[in-house]
């Protein structure tokens, strides 16, 4: 008697293990894959980081919607955000707390500029932690980490297509513009774009394209008063002019421009020129406003792959403004960690760093499938030019008008234009 007592003890014990096995199996089964972000949430460059924060919740919801990692059971993605506040000096920090609060992160993406990114490179390299970034500083890929990937295009590639636009526009509209003034606001970003630009300029002027530069001047970011660099590049008789800045500083220079009644062919940097709150508060002035930039909603990479081809008007439903390049090149960024997992079949760093090296597919950044380098550079990414055009509903847009293999729509000439023609 006492030994079936014992035996059904036993049993019973047994049982309680398994049972509480298929528990911890099954809450296993529902855990989710973090991925980490870095962004700037408040501070100076708060509305990148919204614009950012908003594109990988995006990114994780359509995964999630759609089926989850596939490779992994199905477990849907879970998106960890942590604040730069703005600040570079803030941002090696603030990766370390990352990575000591949530040591299950799978991989990061960050972080809105290039000066926020260095310092924290050395962090995810130490932890080895892959991390993906958009932003254009070639200095990112060129100190031989292992674990750094950046998908977008460089500041250089920006420069080329900023000259090759403005070529293409001479040819095709017989505008015959020379002279190019050249103005930046004084942080490595714009040195960067402004050194490329030089470059990228005086390639073409060695091909015969009669381009010169007549005014080339950096101001403080964040200026109260662009008077002084208006009057500068209208005294110099710039028909186009490339600035580079951010939101505050693009309104400034565009509006000191339409105050003196100076109408050169602006073509952005990228940063301010392309703001949904850039549009907003310009109204009709927007139109056919132009700009470069690393990624936009309707490039043909996109709406040629059926399985993002709706990002674009998705993002719009669920946010309530049109998706902008951070946007965009924040979902690239969760899009190719979830195909990097759904490769590599494991959520373990140095599987998915490798399934990242070995990627060719298709995201949302513009040039076609990434082929990462040895140095973790996308060697096949470039930048667009895009247009501030009205749509139907009477809501300007960035839209793709350059060049015709990513263009979503064609390139709308305005009045001043007209007016250049010969």
């Amino acid at each position: 008697m006492k030994g079936k007592k014992l035996l059904a003890g036993l049993l019973a014990g047994v049982m309680t293990v398994m049972s509480l096995a298929t528990v911890v199996s099954a809450e296993a089964e529902n855990e989710t894959i973090k991925v980490g972000c870095v962004f700037p949430i408040t501070g100076n460059n708060a509305d990148q980081g919204v614009f950012n924060i908003d594109g990988c919740q995006f990114a994780i919801d359509y995964i999630n919607n759609n089926g989850g990692i596939k490779a992994l059971g199905g477990k849907k993605l879970e998106l960890v955000s942590y604040d730069n506040q703005s600040d570079a000096d803030q941002s090696k920090a603030v990766a370390e707390r990352l990575i000591n609060e949530n040591p299950d992160i799978v991989a990061v993406t960050g972080a809105a500029s290039s000066s926020f990114v260095l310092p924290m490179l050395p962090v995810f390299e130490k932890n080895t932690m892959p991390f993906l970034t958009a932003q254009v500083s070639e200095a990112i890929t060129n100190q031989g980490y292992q674990y750094t990937f950046r998908f977008g295009s460089t500041g250089g590639s920006f420069s080329e297509y900023q000259v090759k636009f403005l070529e293409w526009l001479n040819e095709e509209y017989n505008l015959g513009i020379t002279k190019v003034g050249i103005v930046y606001e004084d942080t490595e970003w714009g040195i960067s774009n402004t050194s490329g630009a030089v470059t990228a300029i005086e390639n073409s002027v060695a091909e015969g394209s009669g381009l010169e530069i007549a005014y080339n001047e950096s101001f403080t970011a964040g200026s109260s008063d662009l008077t002084n660099i208006v009057v500068g590049l209208k005294n110099a008789g710039c028909e186009v002019v490339f600035p580079t800045c951010y939101t505050q500083d693009a309104k400034l220079l565009f509006n000191t421009m339409k105050s003196m009644n100076y109408t050169p062919l602006i073509i952005g940097g990228g940063g301010g020129f392309l703001y949904p709150s850039f549009g907003e508060e310009l109204g009709d002035l927007v139109d056919g406003v132009v700009s470069v930039t690393g990624h936009n909603y309707d490039i043909q990479t996109i709406t040629n792959n059926s399985e993002i081809a709706d990002i674009g008007e998705q993002f719009e439903k669920e946010y309530g403004y049109f998706m902008p390049e951070q946007g965009a090149s924040a979902f690239s960024a969760i899009y190719l960690i979830a195909q990097a997992l759904e490769n590599a079949g494991t959520t373990d760093h140095a599987a998915v760093a490798e399934a990242l090296r070995a990627l060719t597919c298709e995201a949302a950044t513009p040039g076609g499938a990434v082929a990462f380098d040895e140095t973790g550079a996308n060697n096949s990414a470039h930048a667009v030019i895009v247009q501030w055009q009205k749509g139907d509903d009477d809501v300007y847009r960035t839209r793709c008008v350059f060049p015709d293999d990513e263009a979503g729509i064609e390139f709308q000439m305005t009045d001043d234009l007209k007016a250049m023609q010969k």
